[in-house]
C-alpha cells in the first residue's frame, strides 16, 4: 500500500498494438474479462521504488512488469 503512494505516476496512451510505451520500454498489456483491448485508453504507468512498473486503468491495475519490462505474472490466488 505504501509503495502505491511512494511512486511516480506517468499518464500513456495505449497503441493500436494495445501496448504503452514507457521510457524506451514496449509494455504489452494482457487480455483481461474487462475488456478485448484498451487501445486508445488513457492509462497510468506506475514505477515503484525497486524500478517495477504496473499498468493502470481507472482503479484497475492491469499488468506488472520488471525493470526490463518483462511481465511479472499475478501471484494473487484465482477466486473461486
Amino acid at each position: 500500500m505504501l509503495d502505491d503512494i511512494l511512486c511516480e505516476r506517468y499518464e500513456r496512451t495505449v497503441r493500436k498494438d494495445n501496448c504503452v510505451l514507457f521510457n524506451g520500454l514496449v509494455l504489452q498489456i494482457p487480455a483481461d474479462r474487462h475488456r478485448c483491448h484498451y487501445v486508445k485508453a488513457k492509462v497510468k504507468v506506475l514505477r515503484f521504488t525497486d524500478n517495477t512498473l504496473a499498468i493502470h486503468h481507472g482503479p484497475r491495475e492491469l499488468a506488472r512488469y520488471d525493470a526490463q519490462g518483462q511481465e511479472i505474472p499475478n501471484e494473487l490466488p484465482a477466486a473461486a
